[in-house]
């Protein structure tokens, strides 16, 4: 484990909610996206838009961008400054080689910074060392009507290593009543690796990666002249790239880490454009100071230079600007009473352009009650610091296609950052040679969350205009409890179930005039989720697995609870050749989010065949 530490960890030693998806989760469930990939984890929502896109919460606030949600991979952050939140439909990497995804259930602010509130999503990727030789995937199906990706590792001298693919897919739209299929879409992507020992105790990584695609978009625009409100349905051209660099050298109990990459994307919506581009530097140092204590801390600096553009309705004022991050964090772990317990305290200190300083306190605790067996607890301050939607928005939505009646929604350059209190707590037992346990509980306190204030209405050039502003309207708790058992019945039978309980109490603050956004936080995450896996291994190279999943209503999107299962046959025909069929969503198409739309899409079945050849 490196996400909760910052450095390498076992699980068992670490005081936080986390799971762990490895590439073997990831084969045997058949996914073929990141996002659909932590539908496996306790504790995380994930709800299918349409064909392209997704909302995911971790602990409640399930929505499109995810805000409160930190999502790295390769330790390069994904999150976006313009709406606050992960465009999922533009983070992919071949998941061959992906290594393992680490999901963090609670807050992560005091290493990772603002916007980890809510939990930290790591995705980390295998070395090139670990990559040689080829691989080479194709197949098609119903939905996944043609996907094909390719990878090829190689060395440079005797301490270096490499490897190159590239990847596309083309995906067929989702179940759309009204008979206007608009939402398929398809994406090339392609990126390198190189890693190098360029001593016994110092490496070197560089990677990049580039992707460009077109993605289908059902949008409603609105004018100022009549027909106040039109329906745009096209492909939204969408592409970016990367390049990251990291420096690592471990030497007589300590070590430096040095990291920096940047970052470009460009989206072509049809009611908006915007081109960013994100520079990040990070240094991290770790000290071993006696047998007892260990040390971390780091600084970084962040600028992000975003252009935007929209239609005469929409308006980010100023439509260019660079947002500036500078960090430092130090966090401290003591080993008491022969390191039967661990004390861990740090904080981290940000300045933003938008909220100024701000401080993410937090204390943890881990207590090795006997070999197997350890219980942890915390307790952190963490905060969602605001973005331009919130304080430069100026955004103004037509009620009707023929009165010229309009809402305006705006930014507030008053608006402070989200709060939470965070109190966590959880019990992780080996239970024999076969069976482990891990539970969590969390109870979080909320305040200034992201609510709307209604303003007096006013004409404008012979039209009439309801003011809401974006505001600190909110306040709440939140508790739940989520849970994981896993059984190895022999080497060939793996069994894996999770429970979460999640419940949110939500309201608006004293004087404020929202009256709904408290009931659609609350009632857009399920109160109860279980999921089941089974994984069996037979003779001759056969893989079965599946997974069930059964998700409760959303009471605020009009969605009923709804049952699935995912299934996967895989032979091994050859020590090269591999072949795979794959079944999601066997049960029937169903919804998964209502959000606002009139029209929301179904997600229909999905059958593909899968070829895999390595060399």
């Amino acid at each position: 484990m490196t996400s909760v530490a910052r450095r390498a960890e076992p699980l068992s030693e670490t005081p936080a909610a986390i799971d762990v998806l490895t590439q073997a989760d990831l084969v045997a469930s058949g996914v073929t996206t990141l996002p659909d990939a932590l539908r496996l984890a306790p504790g995380v929502h994930v709800a299918q838009v349409d064909a392209n896109k997704w909302a995911v919460g971790i602990r409640g606030f399930t929505s499109r961008l995810a805000r409160a949600q930190l999502v790295l991979i390769d330790g390069r952050s994904v999150y976006n400054n313009l709406f606050a939140g992960t465009y999922w439909e533009v983070q992919d990497t071949l998941l061959e080689d992906v290594d393992r995804i680490e999901v963090v259930r609670g807050p992560g602010g005091t290493l990772w910074g603002a916007n980890a509130a809510n939990g930290v999503v790591n995705v980390i990727t295998r070395s090139a060392h670990d990559t040689q030789g080829g691989f080479a995937t194709a197949g098609a199906g119903n939905e996944e009507r043609a996907f094909f990706g390719a990878r090829y590792g190689g060395t440079l001298g005797e301490r270096g290593g490499y490897r190159v693919y590239g990847k596309f897919f083309d995906r067929d739209g989702g179940f759309h009543k009204d008979g206007v299929e608009f939402d398929d879409w398809r994406v090339g992507q392609g990126g390198f690796r190189t890693d190098f020992e360029l001593a016994k105790d110092t490496r070197l990584s560089l990677q990049g990666d580039a992707y460009a695609g077109r993605i289908g978009q059902r949008t409603s625009v609105s004018a100022y002249q009549q027909p106040y409100i039109s329906v745009v349905t096209g492909k939204a051209p969408v592409s970016g790239g990367n390049l990251l660099g990291r420096y690592t050298r471990a030497r007589d109990g300590s070590s430096l880490q040095l990291t920096g990459y940047y970052d470009r994307s460009k989206r072509e919506e049809p009611t908006f454009r915007e081109t960013r581009d994100t520079f990040d530097l990070d240094v991290q140092h770790a000290l071993q100071l006696g047998a007892s204590n260990h040390l971390t801390w780091g600084v970084g600096l962040r600028a992000s230079i975003g252009d935007s553009s929209g239609v005469e309705t929409v308006a980010f004022v100023p439509p260019k600007k660079t947002d500036t991050l500078a960090s430092a964090f130090l966090q401290d772990e003591l080993a008491l009473f022969a390191r039967a317990l661990r004390v861990t305290f740090g904080t981290k200190v940000e300045h933003n352009d938008y909220s100024g300083v701000e401080w993410q306190p937090s204390v943890r605790l881990l207590w090795r009650i006997a070999d197997g067996h350890s219980a942890w607890a915390a307790a952190t301050r963490a905060v969602r610091t605001p973005s331009r939607v919130e304080q430069d928005l100026a955004i103004t939505a037509a009620t009707s296609p023929t009165l010229p009646v309009f809402i305006r929604v705006t930014g507030d350059p008053a608006f402070r950052s989200e709060e939470s209190l965070v109190f966590e707590a959880g019990y992780r037992a080996r239970l024999g040679a076969h069976l482990s346990l891990d539970a969590a509980a969390f109870h979080n306190r909320y305040d200034d969350l992201l609510g709307f204030e209604t303003g007096q209405p006013f004409s404008e050039s012979g039209r009439q205009i309801v003011p809401l502003v974006l505001s600190n309207a909110l306040a709440g708790r939140g508790s739940g409890l989520e849970t994981s058992l896993d059984v190895r019945a022999g080497a060939r039978l793996g069994l894996h179930l999770d429970y979460t309980l999640l419940s949110l109490d939500l309201h608006a603050k004293p004087g404020s005039s929202d009256t709904t956004s408290a009931a659609s936080a609350e009632g857009s995450s399920p109160r109860h989720r279980v999921t089941g896996r089974a994984r069996l291994t037979l003779p001759e190279g056969v893989d079965v697995s599946a997974v069930l999943r059964w998700v409760d209503v959303l009471r605020s999107q009009a969605v009923p609870a709804y049952t699935q299962v995912d299934a996967r046959l895989g032979w091994r025909a050859t020590k090269r050749l591999e072949l795979a069929a794959v079944g999601r969503n066997l049960l029937g198409r169903h919804l998964e989010f209502g959000g606002n739309s009139a029209a929301p899409v179904e997600i229909e079945p999905s059958l593909y065949g899968q070829l895999l050849w390595r060399w």
